[in-house]
């Protein structure tokens, strides 16, 4: 694992730092880029003599790759969808540095309010003060004891395991264990003798590297924390070969706006190796032009709605503007045609598999998952989006690689599956996005939302 080379030094201060540096393509238009880059290769002249006098030019031969720009417009750009999830529930309760007492962040009910809990209740949560996904779905994952005490109240053969990890020692790991077990047996009524705990000084699978230097502060918060575990099956789902297990998911029903099907995808082949940057200009058949980047990456997407604004349909040119390392300016051009239609009458459907720390290769543990449980909910002519996550510990670089080896082993086993099934018409459209903090898909804050950007996405639009 790479070591982050930053300032400010701490991680924390670090994550806010670029939090203000993050600069989000669909958000900040083109301010004066195409003047700006004039001004540079006129700059760049005006130094020619004194840059001459030292280096023969022409003894440096610069080479630029050629890029390419490929535009991908949806047929018809909806509103909203009905999107149905299949949210996965780290069976992790993360604890504050040197304590033993479950966090305020964490749900906690009353003995009255337990008995009437149904993990259904969480389904269709819309919290009045809470809008969009990650912060809806963050309130499931904040109710995982009461979702464990339901789901054992009403299945009493069921057991779990509770082990609490701290960096003070077993003896203080398993006072945290103690503290979710006494939860669970005051205010769920479940006997005592059904939950076994032990403490150790790290988890069983510990984040960080040995020998790791950096970040520790993140790590070590990603550890302090009880893994929940179990063998019951009204408890776990089997999602590969061998003893790979995970808490069952939540089923999860929203409506989402700008769906991904509403995207408008540019690609721009050999961006990050050729461009400083680049940025878009979409002009409708007024000549009314938005201006949207820059960007370093090679790929980027914009809703269809955020270009029709209050139109219901209309053609556009879109031209891409970069410019190289060298100085050169590159435009290339392409247009669109879009239309918005009524809302789709068919739900997408959405998946996440989530990763350990710095392992890509978990998704073979998978396997059985996506083959016997996503992959049947493929039909045909449908697009599967397949997104890859990291957290903000580590390069970036080494994120963003990360996460595309993930993108890849999750693709590569849907696919195999579908060719088995002998389904066709199947697009895919996969993206890696590293530790991108415009797309991730929580925040970065607390070490469970951390944990929870360790993902693949993958979400199922039918034709």
């Amino acid at each position: 694992m790479n070591d982050r080379k930053s300032n400010p030094t701490t991680a924390l201060s670090r994550w806010k730092h670029r939090r203000r540096r993050i600069r989000g393509f669909p958000r900040i238009p083109l301010l004066g880029g195409l003047a700006t880059a004039f001004l540079f290769v006129l700059l760049l002249n005006g130094c020619g003599g004194a840059v001459n006098s030292q280096v023969d030019s022409a003894a440096i031969p610069t080479v630029e790759r050629e890029v390419q720009f490929i535009v991908r417009a949806p047929k018809a750009v909806p509103l909203k969808r009905r999107v149905r999830e299949t949210f996965p529930l780290r069976n992790y309760v993360f604890f504050e540095e040197g304590s033993a007492e479950i966090p305020s962040r964490y749900v906690s009910l009353t003995k009255d309010q337990a008995f009437n809990f149904r993990e259904e209740q969480l389904q269709a949560v819309q919290p009045k003060n809470l809008i969009g996904r990650s912060l809806r779905q963050m309130t499931v994952y904040y109710n995982i004891l009461n979702i464990v005490g339901d789901r054992m109240k009403r299945s009493p053969g069921t057991a779990i395991s509770l082990s609490g990890a701290s960096d003070k020692g077993p003896e203080h790991g398993k006072a945290r264990a103690e503290t979710i077990k006494r939860y669970l047996v005051d205010v769920f009524g479940i006997d005592g003798s059904r939950i076994a705990t032990e403490g150790r000084d790290r988890p069983r699978i510990p984040s960080g590297t040995p020998g790791g230097t950096k970040e520790l502060d993140l790590l070590r918060a990603g550890d302090a924390r009880v893994d929940i575990e179990s063998i019951s099956p009204e408890m776990m789902i089997q999602v590969g070969g061998g003893p790979h297990y995970m808490l069952k998911p939540v089923q999860i029903v929203a409506e989402v706006e700008d769906p991904l099907d509403s995207q408008v995808l540019f690609n721009v082949v050999g961006a990050k190796e050729v461009f400083l940057s680049w940025s878009l200009e979409i002009a409708d058949e007024q000549g009314k032009v938005k201006r949207f980047g820059p960007s370093t990456r090679d790929h980027e997407s914009i809703s269809g709605n955020a270009i029709l604004g209050d139109r219901s349909q209309g053609d556009y040119k879109v031209a891409m503007l970069g410019q190289t390392k060298s100085g050169k300016l590159v435009k290339k051009e392409s247009s669109i045609h879009l239309v918005r239609r009524d809302e789709p009458t068919k739900e997408a459907l959405r998946f996440s598999i989530l990763f350990d720390f710095d392992r890509s290769k978990t998704a073979a543990s998978y396997e059985k998952f996506l083959t016997d449980v996503v992959t049947p909910l493929i039909s045909e002519n449908s697009i599967v989006v397949v997104n890859g996550h990291t957290d903000i510990i580590g390069e970036e670089e080494y994120n963003e690689n990360l996460s595309r080896e993930r993108v890849q082993d999750v693709q590569h086993i849907i696919e195999r599956a579908l060719s088995n099934s002998g389904k066709r018409g199947i697009t895919f459209d996969t993206s890696e996005f590293g530790e991108n903090l415009q797309y991730a898909p929580f925040d970065n804050y607390f070490p469970e939302e951390r944990f929870y950007n360790r993902t693949v996405i993958i979400y199922i639009i039918p034709d």
